[in-house]
């Protein structure tokens, strides 16, 4: 490719400044590729295309960013003198682009690699006054989202022109392109990851028309919201009294049956002594208690309060994934210790219970997190559920 090109250069070097029905160098569309040595070899015939427009205001850096080249971006930035007047016909500069196109690498390169003058770039504003943050949220791009917002140089609070945030941005958007399509699973999915990640570090709404950030109360959502925590709550309810009722029986119907030859032991259980035994007790029981604690904490929250709702909300979620997880124990327990003497059955269903356990925590894990918690811990204890989530479900949407 470089060859052809050195060839038409030596022949015809006024070519190199034609421009397309669009507006476009040849730069422009080397910058489109991943052909580092075309780039390279443009630059230093042409000076000035690096500089020059096509119709939409787009420079070759744009493009090179649009698609993700990061070596010819890098090359293209050795050869601009200040990035950051590099901007479009919106007044948006590489990063913004990147964040639209979804090029995660583009922006992990300016934050972490980049130098001082393009890494100010993060927190530029387009004529609209959007920072990439606010492109980033509006478009529904969690993995950028989350790159931006652990980093502590961008400004989590800044406000467009609109005196929108960067939740205000997501959230106008959203609802302004409802369309039939985004109600897929998937594209839902990648709301909420996007939500997430905005609020887990305190990104909240602007008060419209002032240059001030107004908290909301997080225990006063709108009235339209609240059918949503009532189906919530009683669905945990729901599931918090099936597991009290089946952790019941469990308590006197024990596995092994009971000694009636004994008239000192009448009534006890022949396994007392088993290891797998007193873990089954121990798991049935806190499945038992578990349970119930849910369900009345869960009663708490239908006292109208939509505040206590969202507290018993908050403490039940945790607590009835450890009950299922006891409950889940508990069975294996049982089962493991009335057939433990063929000892190939009770490998096997060892080996699958706890493969289904398992995948029972990582699917609870992955229904509660990542979390919209601004909590410091919390935010590292969901990183990575959240990484595996994005790369799960926005790269399914990149493949349509």
């Amino acid at each position: 490719m470089a060859g052809i090109l050195k060839k038409i250069v030596k022949k015809k070097k006024e070519w190199i400044h034609v421009k397309g029905d669009i507006g476009r160098n040849a730069l422009h569309y080397a910058a489109c590729t991943s052909y580092l040595h075309s780039v390279e070899y443009l630059l230093q015939h042409c000076h000035t295309c690096n500089m020059e427009r096509d119709n939409n205001g787009f420079f070759p850096l744009h493009l090179a960013s649009a698609f993700g080249h990061i070596e010819v971006l890098k090359k293209l930035l050795e050869n601009c003198p200040d990035p950051r007047e590099i901007v479009d016909n919106k007044g948006r500069n590489i990063v913004h682009i990147a964040a639209i196109m979804r090029e995660f690498n583009v922006v992990r390169y300016v934050l972490q690699d980049a130098k001082d003058g393009v890494k100010d770039m993060i927190n530029g504003k387009d004529y609209a006054g959007n920072t990439p943050l606010h492109l980033a949220a509006s478009h529904s791009r969690p993995k950028i989202v989350q790159a931006l917002t652990w980093d502590t140089k961008v400004d989590l609070h800044c406000l467009n022109n609109n005196n929108q945030t960067a939740l205000d941005a997501f959230e106008q958007f959203k609802q302004e392109n409802n369309l039939p399509f985004l109600q897929a699973i998937n594209d839902m999915r990648i709301y909420w990851l996007t939500w997430c990640q905005l609020k887990s570090v305190g990104v909240q709404n602007a008060k419209r028309g002032l240059h001030s950030i107004e908290i909301p109360s997080p225990c006063k959502p709108e009235a339209k919201n609240t059918d949503f925590y009532k189906d919530r709550i009683n669905t945990l309810m729901v599931v918090s009294t099936l597991i009290t009722t089946v952790a019941f029986p469990g308590g006197f119907t024990l596995p092994g049956g009971n000694n009636s030859s004994s008239p000192r032991k009448q009534g006890m259980t022949v396994m007392l002594n088993h290891m797998w035994f007193k873990l089954f007790i121990f798991c049935i029981t806190a499945s038992m208690y578990g349970g119930i604690s849910v369900t009345i904490i869960l009663l708490w929250a239908q006292l109208g309060d939509i505040t206590l709702a969202l507290l018993a909300l908050k403490v039940a979620t945790p607590l009835l994934g450890v009950t299922l997880a006891t409950l889940s124990v508990a069975f294996l327990a049982g089962v493991h210790l009335v057939i433990n003497d063929l000892s190939w059955l009770a490998t096997t269903v060892l080996i699958l219970c706890v493969v289904f356990i398992l995948l029972l925590l990582l699917l609870y894990t992955l229904l509660w997190f990542p979390s919209e918690s601004s909590n410091l811990i919390m935010r590292y204890i969901s990183f990575y559920p959240f990484r595996f989530l994005t790369w799960l479900f926005e790269d399914s949407i990149e493949g349509r």
